[in-house]
């Protein structure tokens, strides 16, 4: 063997797309989610990307990448991601990264608060055979991101976004009795704990494809802000008004004690029908028949 060979051996084929998944995620944070060069996604993502963490109302694949990261970029027009440490393995790569920025746009029909927020969390993504993105996970830093902004994301989605033709974004506002402060975190909390897999049953049942509730503080006393998407706002209320379901039975005693008034049972609104609406571009709506509803 010569002394060039030991001075510099042949890398593995797993070194080689480990360092090369590395470098892609890398430049991506650079290009893309901090200086906001939307080509990246193009060339680096596959078309049908599944990312289990994008914003409500993002549409499947890569434009919802593009979504959701224009999203944010509007919201926090300082938005900057830091990368503390990235790994590797076979076609995976995890980082722990830090989230950073100011709240100076509208974020889901949140009007700008102001605050600056700093969140923590794990970010896991998947490379297909050709070095291309195709899945993404995080874990605690769009919940910190939210909770420091005094929102909490709820029913969450389990494996990737299902594509909902015409699905529609209702809006409603509740009060929020003072008295009853406490009993809506502690209420939000079980949905988010304990009673989490019966909770998001309850949104199946009903089709409501993402869902988010927030505190709304006003000079005439907070509000809760209920923000969710379904296909059919009219048949999810009808629904919703005569299931007979347990866990419906006990989530809406406890929303009726809190705020005094039913938000997924209210009536069509004029806030309502002027809400936001999206549709899948054809490109991007897959190839099967819509479930049976």
């Amino acid at each position: 063997m010569t002394t060039a060979a030991i001075a510099h051996p042949v890398r593995t084929v797993w070194e080689s797309t480990e360092e090369r998944n590395k470098a892609t995620i890398l430049r991506v944070f650079t290009e893309f989610i901090n200086q906001g060069d939307f080509s990246l996604v193009d060339e680096h993502y596959r078309p049908d990307i599944i990312d289990h963490a994008g914003l409500p109302g993002a549409p499947d694949g890569a434009e919802g990448v593009k979504y959701t990261i224009a999203g944010l970029r509007e919201a926090f027009p300082d938005f900057n991601v830091t990368i503390e440490d990235i790994s590797a393995h076979d076609n995976m790569v995890v980082i722990h990264n830090t989230w950073r920025g100011t709240h100076l746009g509208e974020l889901l029909g949140m009007a700008p608060t102001g605050r600056s927020f700093l969140s923590l969390g794990i970010v896991i993504w998947r490379f297909d055979e050709e070095g291309r993105i195709a899945e993404r996970w995080e874990h605690g830093v769009s919940s910190n991101m939210f909770a420091a902004l005094g929102m909490r994301m709820m029913a969450p989605r389990k494996g990737g976004r299902r594509s909902v033709q015409g699905a529609r974004s209702v809006t409603r506002t509740v009060p929020l009795r003072t008295a009853k402060y406490v009993a809506w975190h502690r209420l939000t909390a079980d949905l988010q704990g304990p009673r989490r897999r019966e909770y998001e049953a309850s949104r199946r049942r009903l089709r409501i494809t993402n869902e988010v509730l927030r505190i709304d503080p006003r000079p005439d006393g907070d509000h809760v802000i209920v923000h969710f998407e379904t296909p059919d706002p009219e048949r999810t209320r009808k629904r919703w008004a005569e299931s007979t379901h347990p866990f419906d039975l006990w989530l809406r005693e406890q929303i009726l004690d809190i705020h005094g008034e039913d938000p997924w049972s209210g009536p069509a609104t004029s806030c309502e029908s002027a809400g936001l609406s999206w549709s899948l571009p054809a490109r991007l709506t897959p190839d099967r028949p819509e479930e049976s509803r």
